[in-house]
């Protein structure tokens, strides 16, 4: 039988993914993508639950989201994922929501794996299934944004501890959890009036239950750079919103 290389299902969009507008969330996008990411590892054979049983961890290197529109609640969506043809240590992953009128959201995650014994990078390419063909359909995303820790005049909005709820299988702060956070440091008024139409997340250290994470912003022209910073000052995530 032909592996499926590219997963579609139909998605509607539940109350509890709705933000305060009604409509699907950017952390709720963040979320949906990293599900229907391990829904179509499965198929392949290299979903989260596969890999822990080899000793191996899925890695999210960065994240790109772009926002189209946002869907209402209860509103029907195609949702689409699918892997590039990987490198010996890293590979990229798309996504799309749409529905009849075009894409409503496009994403694209970069990952690894760690090899949890040997705490080294595991190779790729070995883990898929040898016989699979790639897809070679593309989002509007080509690659990621360079970010850097916002230095200079940046606003220091406060601090996340992190506690249980935040924590994954793999004992640190859940990817999606991160933007959670982020988001969170600004009032319903803030983000209504910030229209997000673009959201880079670069995953840099883990943070773990407990930790106390400072959150600095720094605004540019329709853009805003974020960090949350772990205790010893280096950032676990560093993200940029564009407006």
């Amino acid at each position: 039988m032909e592996l499926p290389n590219k997963h579609t299902q139909e998605l509607t969009v539940p109350p509890s993914g709705c933000d305060f507008e009604g409509k699907l969330g950017v952390y709720e996008t963040f979320r949906t993508f990293m599900d229907l990411a391990n829904t179509h590892a499965e198929k392949l054979g290299v979903d989260q639950m596969t890999l822990m049983d080899k000793g191996l961890f899925w890695l999210t290197v960065k994240t790109r989201i772009r926002f189209f529109r946002k869907a209402s609640m209860a509103e029907r969506l195609k949702a689409e994922t699918w892997p590039l043809a990987p490198l010996s240590l890293r590979t990229d992953r798309c996504y799309r929501l749409s529905d009849e009128n075009g894409p409503v959201a496009e994403g694209r995650t970069e990952w690894a794996v760690l090899d949890i014994r040997s705490g080294r990078l595991a190779n790729i390419p070995s883990l898929f299934p040898s016989d699979l063909q790639y897809n070679e359909d593309r989002v509007s995303i080509e690659d990621f944004l360079r970010i850097n820790a916002p230095e200079g005049d940046i606003d220091l909005k406060g601090t996340y501890k992190v506690t249980s709820s935040d924590i994954d299988m793999g004992m640190h702060m859940n990817n999606a959890a991160y933007v959670r956070a982020i988001l969170g440091f600004f009032t319903v008024e803030e983000l209504r009036a910030m229209e997000i139409r673009e959201m880079t997340v670069v995953f840099k250290a883990s943070a773990h239950e407990g930790d106390e994470l400072g959150m600095r912003v720094k605004k540019s022209d329709g853009e805003l750079d974020c960090a949350l910073v772990l205790p010893d000052g280096k950032p676990a995530v560093l993200a940029r919103i564009v407006c």
